[in-house]
């Protein structure tokens, strides 16, 4: 059996939530082909009578019962704070010759990536948001997927303030944040080095693979990419100097 996922390619105060215990709920899933899959949501434990983050309706699209084609769900700030990063954990429980196993994966969203790219707007108290998955989530062999559990692993809100539950979240952020830095730092110093003729850089650019000398894991490959991409299409949107103007920054 293989396991593959195919993606497009994101100061700590842990929030006190004392001894409240966290809300496990069966949540009927809407089902979209003929494998029904259950997901179960274990929800932030509540705090000032709600739960900070809440996670609702789960969609899930599976026409086999080795790969499931979509999985979205609905996130709600319920809190009184705007959001700037989350992060929330997919455990996936499949089983397969009569022996369970499962894989987790996790799904972020960060609005302050990096200067370059950080938007005005964060996730505001009261409003929701849709998450999905990247692409299809496949196995090979006779597996049969039974289960997806989500959970909040971590938040970071505008204050600085934060929750994290296992730590995977907050690192993931955290290494995806470095990943820019470092692939943004390569590309500027080779742009200096051909003498800032932004023509000679821009085939580095188009390279979908990030070059090893960086030495970057997973998350931050998936960080340099997607400042790569945002690279190609300020290129594409703007022009020239506005790459160029970026490189020289060194952020």
């Amino acid at each position: 059996m293989r396991f593959k996922l195919f993606t497009s390619v994101v100061l700590i105060v842990l929030v006190a939530v004392g001894s409240t215990a966290w809300h496990r709920s069966h949540i009927p899933s809407q089902s979209r082909g003929p494998t029904a899959i259950d997901v179960v949501i274990n929800q932030l434990p509540v705090i000032n009578g709600s739960i900070p983050l809440e996670i609702l309706q789960p969609v899930v699209s599976a026409s086999t019962p080795n790969q499931i084609e979509e999985f979205t769900y609905t996130v709600r700030n319920n809190s009184a704070k705007a959001i700037t990063a989350l992060a929330v954990s997919k455990k996936i429980t499949y089983e397969e010759a009569g022996t369970s196993y499962t894989t987790s994966l996790y799904s972020t969203v960060d609005y302050a990536f990096h200067p370059d790219l950080s938007r005005a707007t964060l996730f505001e108290p009261r409003t929701q948001m849709l998450m999905e998955s990247g692409g299809p989530i496949s196995f090979d062999g006779d597996v049969i997927i039974k289960q997806i559990t989500l959970r909040v692993d971590y938040i970071l809100f505008d204050d600085n303030t934060s929750f994290s539950s296992t730590g995977e979240g907050q690192k993931k952020i955290h290494f995806m944040r470095d990943g820019v830095r470092k692939y943004k730092a390569w590309l500027g110093q080779n742009y200096l080095h051909n003498g800032k003729v932004l023509a000679m850089t821009l085939p580095l650019m188009q390279q979908r693979a990030i070059p090893e000398q960086l030495k970057l894991n997973l998350d931050q490959t998936l960080g340099a990419d997607r400042y790569r991409l945002f690279l190609l299409k300020t290129f594409q949107t703007k022009g020239a100097k506005d790459v160029a103007d970026l490189l020289r920054q060194q952020q």
